[in-house]
């Protein structure tokens, strides 16, 4: 997106929860805020890309002035989490809902108010036009108003009529949710934004990601009546693995699910993954489909075998296994293969976005980059809070001791660090956490450094990113900002 933005094929941007001015190659995301013509930013806090046209390294060095950016840029104020009910999820799949704790001060407004009221602006825009490809608009179903009288007048919408039409329900009686994604239909009788959380408000009085019932404690367990995990509230997918062929528990220590002889189904401490009465005797169909084609000793369900894979026969770009490739920037040759680097990654050719060639002496050094527990992603949010400032108040970067004496660097001495793409300062922590590699014959030293400092906030810093190149992975494009080159030089 950053890369066709700074080529000039994007116009505007709506910016909600990031902080595009400290990531990757974050110079060239800079130079490519430039050239919008209009930036929205939601955020709690003013932080580096809503004030990127006053308060960016390069403007406030004069390299570039500030009445000659173009952008025109939009705050909004936000609510926090505390400020309104909702749900999140986390990587566990555990669907939480929360209830508001407390008003938002002035005119903060929670992410939901924004997007409502944006769609509803351009439902009534488009309600005239003639355009096929207006017809979405047109056709929309936007109506989540909020029952109660106060939240009507402040446009919130109601949070749980998403999360009814999230969880799906009959189309003729809105008020009949789904009990689960079994009683979905295709023939136009149901109505549901997402199957896989379709079971989590199966009537009007149970929000069950409203749950906060625990397991007694030294019972064995899943935990099931917190909250609601995806899909059908199975807290472990594929558990029918949890079983040997037989149905029996590998072990009694293992135990998770489990083939009832006596009932004649499937049970244990979660939600079985398989289904209920299918029995580990059973036998496949010839010519069948889904899970009569499969055994009963199938355990991986959403696979066309039923079994574990340890490839992927189709689907990535780069391949059904894994190979090693050096990163787009090394201080080394590939030792196992002529191939370099994977031929099908991603890399954003740009003049702004240069890579150095293998083993170029100006960078020697292997960089990594990562996170503090006591700040947070670009720390937008961390570092405002005095506490957190105080527990890690700048920043820094940690080399071995090894090569702080190459090059003649103590502790707590101000650093230079350099890549194709830019140059920081920051202090340096000389530790033995981190320690030399012999790589072919060869002593390459690594350093690291975090990336959560920027220009606003309590506590201000370089931004790390300024060194990061725009390369991401063949198949996703997750970015590859944790290894590349760099310098070190005492400053």
């Amino acid at each position: 997106m950053f890369a066709a933005m700074h080529a000039g094929r994007v116009k505007g941007m709506l910016c909600i929860g990031q902080n595009p001015a400290t990531s990757l190659n974050a110079k060239l995301e800079r130079e490519a805020l430039r050239k919008l013509d209009w930036l929205v930013v939601k955020d709690n806090w003013i932080h580096e890309t809503a004030n990127f046209w006053k308060s960016a390294p390069e403007v406030t060095k004069g390299e570039v002035k500030a009445q000659d950016i173009k952008t025109e840029v939009f705050f909004f104020p936000v609510s926090q989490v505390a400020e309104d009910e909702g749900t999140y999820t986390n990587t566990q799949r555990l669907l939480q809902f929360h209830f508001k704790a407390a008003e938002a001060p002035g005119d903060c407004r929670s992410d939901t108010w924004f997007v409502y009221q944006l769609g509803k602006r351009l439902k009534k825009l488009y309600a005239d036009s003639t355009l096929p490809r207006d017809e979405g608009w047109k056709n929309l179903v936007f109506d989540y108003e909020h029952e109660g009288e106060n939240e009507r007048k402040k446009g919130d919408p109601s949070n749980p009529k998403i999360l009814k039409e999230i969880n799906g329900f009959a189309t003729d009686d809105p008020g009949r949710h789904m009990p689960g994604f079994a009683a979905l239909k295709d023939d136009g009788s149901t109505t549901c934004a997402s199957w896989i959380y379709c079971g989590v408000y199966p009537a009007p009085d149970k929000n069950l990601a409203a749950r906060r019932t625990a397991d007694p404690p030294g019972t064995p367990g899943a935990q099931l009546g917190w909250g609601w995990a995806w899909p059908s509230n199975r807290r472990v997918m594929y558990n029918r693995a949890s079983a040997d062929p037989d149905g029996k528990p590998w072990s009694e220590r293992k135990k998770w699910v489990w083939w009832d002889e006596e009932q004649k189904k499937w049970t244990g401490y979660d939600v079985p993954d398989y289904p209920a009465t299918k029995a580990p005797t059973d036998k496949a169909k010839p010519g069948a489909a889904g899970m009569d084609a499969l055994p009963g000793t199938a355990p991986f369900i959403m696979r066309p075998d039923g079994l574990g894979w340890l490839f992927v026969p189709s689907g990535l770009v780069d391949g059904p296994l894994p190979t090693h490739y050096e990163p787009a920037e090394s201080p080394v040759k590939n030792p196992l293969y002529e191939q370099q680097t994977s031929p099908v990654m991603k890399y954003w050719k740009d003049d702004a976005n240069p890579l150095a060639e293998v083993g170029d002496p100006k960078f020697p050094y292997v960089m990594t980059t990562y996170r503090l527990t006591e700040h947070y992603l670009a720390g937008a949010m961390s570092r405002w809070n005095p506490w957190l400032t105080e527990l890690q108040p700048e920043l820094f970067i940690e080399l071995s001791p090894e090569l702080a004496g190459e090059k003649k660097i103590a502790n707590l001495d101000w650093v230079t660090i350099s890549s194709p793409r830019g140059k920081i300062r920051a202090k340096a922590l000389v530790t033995r956490r981190l320690r030399p590699f012999t790589i072919d014959g060869k002593v390459v030293h690594q350093v690291g450094m975090p990336w959560h400092w920027g220009y606003e906030g309590l506590s201000r810093g370089d931004i790390v990113n300024e060194l990061t190149a725009l390369v991401g992975d063949p198949n996703v494009s997750i970015h590859e900002g944790k290894t590349f080159v760099c310098n070190v030089e005492k400053a």
